[in-house]
């Protein structure tokens, strides 16, 4: 961070009001975008083996896509976003009357660890751990320090056993800032961003869990083209709690 780099509370305040402009935005996609979701996360994760249904924490949810397509797979699904717009359409997804196991979406910051359901009672979330935590083009919303903390809260929420996996865009080198974010109809807001390369991101990922769970565990790194931009390069980062670690 730069003396001329905003400050937290500032960055989430710009990115809220960007997400919030773009939520409308996203309906018009949202066929397309529940396909591609399913056939990416059918590809990442663990096999449901379990009697019980299995319980997924989907963090920065937005429109509720991928806590949609979660929850039509089988998972408990808590959907939080900071964005209420964004929330607001992520239950208009999930009132489908087809979809029976309806995800839980709840209206919070991350960081912060506060959060509200639908009528606007407290939901807290402190000490919740999930078989499954989606962290998806979300932990590069911060400054870099407010990073590391926001990948060991994604860990902290993973259950025994249980899978991180955390996406973000691949780059030639570490950089930052405000910039344009266009919606899925055009329209377009500036939000902030960070970018990292593979290297840089797999090393965070990593450092964080051995930080948290107490041991070295194992981190796979998967690096996919997106079909649908130029030169736009995802990885995406597994990371399975193990038995023996930390409380």
């Amino acid at each position: 961070m730069t003396a001329l780099s905003p400050d937290l509370q500032s960055i989430l305040d710009i990115n809220r009001a960007a997400y919030d402009m773009l939520a409308g935005t996203y309906k018009g996609t949202t066929e397309v975008r529940q396909q591609s979701a399913k056939k990416w996360l059918t590809q990442r994760l663990p096999e449901i083996t379990s009697a019980g249904r299995p319980t997924a924490l989907d963090v920065g949810c937005a429109d509720g896509t991928h806590s949609r397509v979660l929850a039509a797979l089988g998972y408990a699904v808590t959907g939080i976003d900071f964005s209420a717009q964004m929330i607001c359409a992520a239950r208009e997804l999930a009132a489908d009357p087809t979809l029976p196991n309806k995800p839980s979406l709840l209206l919070g910051e991350f960081l912060a660890g506060r959060y509200v359901d639908e009528d606007g009672a407290d939901a807290p979330l402190d000490g919740a751990r999930f078989d499954l935590v989606l962290a998806t083009a979300f932990v590069h919303l911060f400054p870099p320090e407010a990073d590391d903390d926001a990948v060991r809260k994604v860990l902290r929420h993973v259950a025994t056993g249980g899978t991180a996996l955390i996406s973000t865009t691949a780059a030639l080198s570490n950089r930052q800032g405000l910039e344009a974010k266009a919606g899925a109809g055009g329209q377009v807001a500036r939000r902030w961003r960070n970018h990292y390369t593979l290297e840089y991101f797999v090393w965070l990922v990593r450092e964080a869990a051995r930080d948290v769970y107490g041991v070295r565990v194992p981190v796979q790194p998967w690096v996919v083209v997106d079909p649908d931009a130029e030169g736009k390069v995802w990885v995406d980062v597994v990371v399975t709690r193990p038995a023996r670690s930390r409380p």
